[in-house]
């Protein structure tokens, strides 16, 4: 993939890395096509049965970086703005399991990734929110949609329309992440682990259902 956005397996497990520490993991157009390449590399590869997405650095990332959506280059910008809703619908519509490890920011589009997971992690030094509006920029309504349903339109207005800022306990709270903890790996593991001896089909099957519902 990319020194900024990796992949590597592990047992069943794909470990997808946001490896951009000094731009606090935000993401340019090399690491959008990175992130849809690994996906479409998981989605060939039959044995694995689970994804985990995280960052590096303190951050799981600032979302998209602004210096590529602010650019005086119209053009550039809507092609930018395709390649990620791209990214993260594939994401989205990934049939293996996805656990999102959040640390840090979660900011914009990277609530988007996050919520593109089955199950999302986070440690108490985690913040959250979607400034887009306030940046003058609109959201894709796709991801709208899904933060609706996983937040509620009221809770959503507040962070799209109110730009709040959400801290850990305030995102579990409201449904944004499912587990706030102070040992996030060991979370993951116990997941990792109960998945290890299921057959594939029987995990991908229950994914399925899960997401039905």
């Amino acid at each position: 993939m990319t020194e900024l956005l990796h992949l590597d397996r592990r047992d069943r497990t794909a470990w997808i890395t946001i490896n951009r520490p000094a731009k606090r993991n935000a993401m340019t157009w090399e690491m959008w096509s990175a992130l849809l390449a690994g996906i479409k590399s998981i989605e060939e590869a039959p044995d694995v049965t689970a994804v985990v997405l995280e960052g590096t650095g303190g951050s799981f990332s600032a979302g998209a970086d602004l210096a590529e959506v602010k650019r005086p280059d119209p053009q550039y910008v809507a092609s930018y703005r395709a390649l990620a809703e791209q990214a993260v619908r594939a994401l989205m519509e990934l049939r293996t399991p996805k656990l999102a490890v959040i640390d840090g920011p979660c900011f914009g589009a990277a609530c988007s990734m996050a919520l593109a997971c089955d199950v999302r992690i986070c440690s108490p030094r985690s913040q959250f929110g979607i400034p887009a509006l306030k940046h003058g920029l609109t959201y894709e309504p796709v991801f709208l949609q899904r933060l609706a349903q996983i937040v509620g339109p009221g809770s959503a207005g507040l962070l799209i329309f109110g730009a709040e800022r959400w801290d850990a306990d305030e995102a579990a709270v409201r449904g944004l992440v499912d587990r706030c903890t102070d040992d996030v790996s060991a979370t993951v593991e116990q997941i990792l682990a109960v998945l290890k001896g299921v057959p594939a089909a029987d995990i991908a099957m229950t994914a399925a259902a899960l997401r039905a519902g």
